[in-house]
């Protein structure tokens, strides 16, 4: 329509202008030229000169609109340029759809998308649309809707057909670029294509490292909890959580190393999975822990004996055979929880105390094990209050040589003094302080205070024997354990000739090889050394007569029967005989009767400890003890 304007404008200018040059020109001559010849050549003249100035003026004028359409095209052109470069730079396909006619347009970027080339498309719509993968075509349509209802832009992901068969992912969009002025319906649609397959192939595999274990390929705990929640949704009657624990996994990692820990639990994540049914769910949740999701409680005991089945056979590995075990704990919903929390939790106590119960078997989840837990978990909240109020005391009692009558050893003892239960033995609290560890902190209190009484009886004369103090084997296994005592020993004053440390055999033996250096360092400085409890472990002989020992003590289960029982007898013999070909001491343990003390001075057991003789007592009472003996 401007440009229409504008030349109409040029033409009447020049329609105007020609015209009064014309009359006025004319007029003009006529008065002032009077001879005719004169008169029409100069008329001559002046149409010749009206012709060169209006040529001039047309091409200047003509000259200046072709400039200016030649500057539009060279910014169109610049403007297409940039344009191809951004499409070209983005990584772009570019459609173009006439929607009157229901025909398209695409450039070479989308054709390659595809695998295409331009003659294996049409230039209808529906061959483009026909691309589509069938559970998205809902979704293009859905977006073409809106913008055309809209007028607004749509950004979508869907898949289409390569030529050789696999599906593109594209990250769609598009606008309605043209409409009828006077109606408004869509002329032309536009848009661009964008291949987004690398992107969501990389989504997918974070996806599945979020929600699998990287190792097994088998879904993690999270993923676990969102199949849990969703069969939740679907309303399931019942559902078992089955918690698994490889047994004896732990030695192969620090035997042979975690890669070949690896290539075991990929084995044994294998033969789990052959024992489910098609609706359960195995995930690995831990190092060596699983836990399978199943649905319906009759079957259970029968899974679960599959699965415990399923590790009794050996696993190969070249030339390696690793022996391995399960221990599993069940937990039923929702009797047991209905929520994954608690069925988790429940699950993971019923499995400890299967193995708490040997291992390699499966436990069914009680309110009892809950309790015992609570129990446990009440008594440290109590030890650690009650070691900061040092509620802990030493009790002692006299060790006697049987020949003579005389105080030889003392053995400190602890007892909880607690202000509301009274009195507590130390069966009620020294296996749990060795699980929580807190036998660290007590053993050290019970030693100091021990040689701390033994210096004060040692300056006043009244005991010259050596105090025996029981050694847990938690404190054993501290770095600087051996560094520890004998500080603590230098702090108080008092000479390691006079200290006995007793160990227990079953850890001894259990830990022979790291017990060897150990208790030789001890012995070295002046420490002497005790078994005690001997008789109730497995000790070998070859490392028996290795270690640096000073003394056996006979446990008091073999004492209790002397001397009707022939076995028990028969027992402290073969002991005192070890014993003495091994140049060691003997002491026996809960003597009570006075045929028993008779019967171990018969057989060579020359010194015991017992209720015959002394009950453990206080600092106190054990001073005067002393002072009658």
């Amino acid at each position: 329509m401007r440009t229409m304007m504008s030349s109409l404008r040029i033409v009447f200018f020049y329609t105007f202008f020609g015209i009064l040059w014309i009359l006025f020109s004319d007029a003009l001559l006529s008065f002032f030229i009077d001879d005719a010849n004169t008169l029409s050549a100069l008329q001559t003249y002046k149409g010749l000169f009206f012709v060169v100035i209006t040529s001039l003026l047309l091409y200047f004028l003509i000259k200046r609109k072709i400039d200016e359409i030649n500057a539009i095209q060279e910014r169109l052109l610049e403007h297409q340029q940039r344009l191809e470069y951004v499409i070209e730079g983005a990584n772009l396909g570019y459609w173009d759809w006439d929607y009157v006619h229901n025909s398209q347009w695409v450039n070479d970027k989308w054709l390659f998308f595809l695998g295409l080339k331009r003659e294996d498309i049409e230039a209808s719509v529906t061959d483009w649309s026909n691309r589509i993968h069938p559970s998205d075509k809902i979704i293009a349509q859905k977006a073409i809707e809106s913008t055309i209802r809209h007028n607004k832009p749509y950004v979508i992901e869907f898949r289409m057909l390569h030529k050789d068969g696999h599906w593109v992912w594209i990250e769609g969009s598009g606008a309605v670029v043209k409409r009828d002025e006077k109606t408004g319906a869509p002329l032309r649609l536009a848009g661009t294509h964008r291949d987004i397959s690398e992107r969501k192939h990389s989504q997918a595999e974070m996806l599945f490292l979020a929600l699998n274990d990287p190792l097994t390929k088998l879904p993690n705990r999270i993923y676990l909890r969102e199949e849990f929640e969703k069969r939740c949704m679907n309303e399931l009657p019942s559902m078992a959580f089955l918690f698994l624990d490889l047994d004896y996994f732990k030695t192969i990692n620090d035997m042979y190393g975690h890669s070949v820990g690896d290539k075991v639990i990929k084995i044994v994540a294998k033969r789990f999975e052959k024992c489910l049914q098609e609706n359960d769910f195995l995930a690995r949740v831990g190092g060596d822990e699983f836990v399978v999701l199943t649905e319906g409680h009759l079957h259970v005991s029968t899974l679960c004996e599959a699965l415990v089945a399923s590790l009794l056979e050996p696993i190969f590995l070249e030339k390696d055979v690793f022996s391995l075990g399960v221990s599993i704990g069940v937990a039923l919903s929702p009797h047991d929880g209905t929520n994954f929390e608690a069925l988790f939790k429940n699950a993971d106590t019923a499995m400890y105390e299967a193995k708490s119960r040997g291992k390699n078997r499966y436990v069914f989840y009680t309110q009892d094990m809950t309790d015992t837990i609570f129990r446990a978990s009440k008594l440290d909240t109590e030890m650690k209050r009650a070691i900061e109020r040092d509620e802990f005391i030493v009790y002692y009692q006299p060790q006697i040589d049987l020949q003579t009558g005389g105080v030889v050893g003392i053995e400190a003892l602890v007892r909880w003094n607690d202000p509301i239960k009274g009195m507590i033995p130390p069966n009620a609290f020294i296996p749990r302080a060795e699980e929580n560890r807190m036998i660290i902190p007590l053993g050290e209190m019970v030693m100091k205070k021990a040689l701390s009484q033994l210096k004060v009886w040692q300056d006043e004369k009244l005991f010259k024997g050596r105090m025996a103090i029981n050694i847990s084997g938690i404190q054993m296994e501290e770095e600087n354990f051996v560094e520890k005592i004998e500080t603590l020993r230098q702090g108080i004053g008092v000479d390691a000739s006079s200290i006995e440390l007793e160990m227990t055999e079953s850890y001894i033996m259990t830990k022979a090889a790291s017990s060897i250096a150990m208790l030789q360092e001890l012995k070295q400085l002046g420490f002497s050394i005790s078994v005690d409890d001997f008789g109730t472990g497995y000790s070998s002989l070859s490392y028996l007569k290795q270690l640096p020992l000073d003394k056996l003590k006979i446990d008091r289960s073999f004492i209790k029967d002397l001397p009707d029982d022939m076995e028990d007898r028969a027992i402290l013999r073969a002991i005192v005989s070890l014993a003495q070909g091994l140049g060691l001491d003997v002491l026996a343990e809960g003597v009570e009767e006075e045929e028993q003390k008779l019967f171990l001075l018969e057989n060579g057991c020359l010194m015991a400890q017992g209720f015959l003789f002394a009950k453990p007592m206080s600092a106190q009472a054990c001073e005067e003890y002393l002072r009658q003996n």
